[in-house]
């Protein structure tokens, strides 16, 4: 079974719903079709991206990079299969995404211009808020196992936020929706 996301013009497997088609995903999955590199040549050519390799959080993220990386006199590239998430954290049976410009795209001078040293770089997250895509958390996750919905919900449906880096974590952060974006509250213990 596939869903089609009118809004993001995404299509997804089942795999990244549950069988029940009120119930979100319980963690973040990896798009597997984005392209990084689909988005800076569409954006090169002038054309439009196929939303499939290049979703539209993905592609406006990349055209300011693409001006930032340009007004310092270097060369976007993007990185052929994309380090992007999906997770719907509000219940609207759209996702959202996660994704950081490390590790997807690099300018070519100065190299450094979106890494963040030895820390990796948090991922943006970026939710659908009337028909613009913003970024509405920074969440601290090396990879999508890492991150799932918590137990509190928000009145407009948001859910908390776990990340546990390791397996069996026993004290995972928390990230509390807060109105309008999530924020790290805490340290949980289990």
């Amino acid at each position: 079974m596939l869903r089609f996301l009118p809004a993001t013009g995404l299509l997804l497997g089942a795999s990244l719903w549950a069988h029940d088609s009120d119930a979100q995903a319980a963690r973040a999955a990896r798009m597997t079709s984005v392209s990084p590199a689909h988005c800076v040549a569409a954006l090169e050519r002038g054309e439009d991206p196929d939303p499939l390799r290049c979703p539209t959080a993905l592609r406006l993220a990349v055209a300011e990079a693409q001006r930032s990386c340009a007004d310092k006199g270097g060369q976007l590239t993007g990185v052929a299969e994309g380090d992007v998430w999906a997770i719907d954290v509000n219940a609207d049976s759209r996702n959202e995404l996660l994704f950081s410009l490390e590790g997807n795209v690099t300018c070519t001078e100065p190299w450094n211009l979106f890494a963040c040293g030895t820390m990796r770089c948090p991922r943006n997250l970026y939710e659908l808020r009337n028909g613009r895509w913003s970024v509405v958390g920074n969440i601290a996750a090396d990879s999508p196992e890492q991150v799932r919905l918590g137990a509190a919900q928000a009145a407009d449906g948001h859910r908390s936020l776990e990340v546990c880096a390791r397996d069996r974590c026993s004290e995972p952060s928390i990230y509390e929706w807060v109105g309008s974006r999530y924020e790290a509250t805490r340290v949980a213990a289990r």
